[in-house]
Order: structure tokens, then C-alpha cells, then sequence
């Protein structure tokens, strides 16, 4: 078992800032908005090379899960989920068997179960795996890289992947503010705040948009 020198609280900011970014850059790139998605307590994270992983939140503990199938593990050598998670305390065991590892379903030697190539968990002592960290990241938690990050680098990112305008970078950041000092309460965007989104592009896909951010629950007025 290794200690991943992450913390529940800052991670799951950062799957927050993520999602919101996504949210803002899917009206114009509607195509990714699978990449990144939020199911109550679930985030769901995705790439078109291979990889998904979703990590179940609570307020004192998470679990993650994740499959890369451009590795050996995906193919052969398989091992059942749970003996990726066979050090971590029984509550953990039982969200993951409950919300976590339903996302990662699939159909294995004829049975419908799920499949997974690493896995980690958290609580008040810090954020574990049974991988190194280094074998961590190869086997599916690279998916993480950004929301992993400082904030101010995973803005800097996230800028160049969506390509936003200053005003898109200051609606980003106004979001997620109100979204992390208040996590439960519904969010409303202004009309002045939506028209921000795509502002300088003359096709859009506001309905994806739309969606994405209900999902966090923030609403359009």
C-alpha cells in the first residue's frame, strides 16, 4: 500500500473546476461532454484513448476506480476489482461496491462485472492505493493529471485546452467559488453570465451545455 501525496478535500475542488470548465467549452465542443460527468455523488471522467474512471465522494471518504485498456492488465493477467481495493477499510469497500464500481461494468468471461485496472481510496489519514504511484498513473489514474492539480495550474491548463476568452476565464472561476464555498445549494447563471459562453463563436451547442452544468447542479435563468 502507498500514500498518494493528495487529499480528498482538494481533489474533489479539482474534479469541480474541471467539470465546470468542461461545462463552459462543451456549448463549443459538444462532442467531449462524456469526458467529464457528474452522477450525485459520482464524477465520471472518460478520454477518447482508452481510459475511464469514476470516484465516489462522501464527506469523509472516497473511492476511485479507473481501467486503462492499452495496458496488460486489461487483457490478461485479470484480477478481480475488489483485490485493488483488499487493504482498504470496510466502508470503503461497501461505496465502491455500491456506487463506484457500477460505472466500470463490463462483460467479462460471459458475467456482466466490473473491470478495473487500479484503484484508490481516501479518508482522514490521506488518499491510498495498493499500486506505486508511478504504476498509479499507468494503469488509469493519468486521467486525473489536471484535476490533481494547484489551482491556479489547473486554470492555466484548462485555458489552453478550451481555448476561453478572459471573460470565459472569469466565469470559470466566479462558478467554482460559489460552487466550493456553498457545494449543496443550487447555482443560477444570469443571462449575462451565459452569454459569456462561446461569445465569439457563431456555432454552439447551448443544450450540452446546459445539461453538463445541471449535472452540478447550476441552472440556467
Amino acid at each position: 500500500m502507498e500514500k498518494i501525496n493528495w487529499n480528498i478535500k482538494n481533489l474533489w475542488k479539482g474534479c469541480i473546476l474541471v467539470s465546470i470548465a468542461n461545462a463552459i467549452g462543451v456549448a463549443r465542443y459538444p462532442d467531449f461532454s462524456y469526458e467529464h460527468s457528474w452522477d450525485g455523488i459520482n464524477y465520471c471522467r472518460n478520454d477518447s484513448s482508452g481510459s475511464r474512471g469514476t470516484i465516489s465522494f462522501t464527506d469523509d471518504y472516497c473511492v476511485g476506480v479507473f481501467r486503462n485498456e492499452k495496458t496488460e492488465r486489461a487483457y490478461k493477467n485479470f484480477k478481480p476489482a475488489l483485490e485493488y481495493l483488499k487493504t482498504a477499510p470496510e466502508k470503503i469497500i461497501e461505496l465502491a461496491e455500491k456506487e463506484t464500481l457500477q460505472y466500470v461494468l463490463d462483460e467479462i468471461e460471459g458475467k456482466n462485472q466490473p473491470a478495473i485496472t487500479t484503484a484508490f481510496w481516501g479518508n482522514a489519514n490521506g488518499i491510498f492505493s495498493n499500486d506505486s504511484f508511478d504504476n498509479f498513473l499507468k494503469y488509469g489514474g493519468k486521467l486525473l493529471e489536471i484535476e490533481s492539480m494547484d489551482t491556479e495550474s489547473a486554470i492555466s491548463e484548462l485555458i489552453d485546452n478550451y481555448e476561453f476568452s478572459d471573460e470565459e476565464v472569469e466565469l470559470l472561476k466566479s462558478v467554482y467559488k460559489r460552487k466550493i464555498i456553498n457545494p449543496n445549494d443550487a447555482i443560477t447563471l444570469t443571462k449575462k453570465e451565459i452569454a459569456i459562453i462561446g461569445a465569439d463563436y457563431d456555432e454552439l451547442d447551448i443544450d450540452e451545455c446546459e445539461t453538463s452544468f445541471k449535472e452540478l447542479n447550476i441552472f440556467f435563468k
